[in-house]
């Protein structure tokens, strides 16, 4: 059975397991999520990265199509973290985060105009 996109139930909150303790970290607090070194990380407005167990490619699936965007093969980015958004190089736009400073995070020439059709 195909499910419609509209009636889905997008995760809203995410679990990480620091040590032995779990943390809860909702939707709201995440500015980013990114993949790195095989693993795929989110990365919270405190400027903190946390491991998740995941998938880029599966967390697209989890995640609201309205509110989050992957803008590359590393990057998928919530509306709401956008701070600023850049004429980038080779036809790209090149997106400023409020503390995720580890890497520019640019949206692939592919996906520009789905991007642009987002933030509208």
């Amino acid at each position: 059975m195909i499910q419609n996109p509209f009636n889905k139930n997008y995760k809203n909150r995410f679990t990480v397991k620091i040590g032995q303790h779990l943390k809860v970290i909702a939707i709201e607090e995440i500015e980013c999520f990114f993949s790195e070194n095989k693993g795929t990380y989110l990365h919270t407005f405190d400027n903190r990265n946390y491991l998740i167990e995941s998938t880029l490619e599966l967390l697209e699936q989890d995640l609201d199509p309205k509110k989050f965007f992957r803008v590359s093969r590393k990057f998928i980015i919530p509306m709401q973290s956008i701070k600023e958004i850049v004429v980038y190089t080779n036809s790209r736009l090149k997106i400023i985060l409020p503390t995720y400073k580890d890497e520019e995070v640019i949206v692939s020439r592919e996906k520009v105009s789905d991007f642009k059709t987002w933030i509208d």
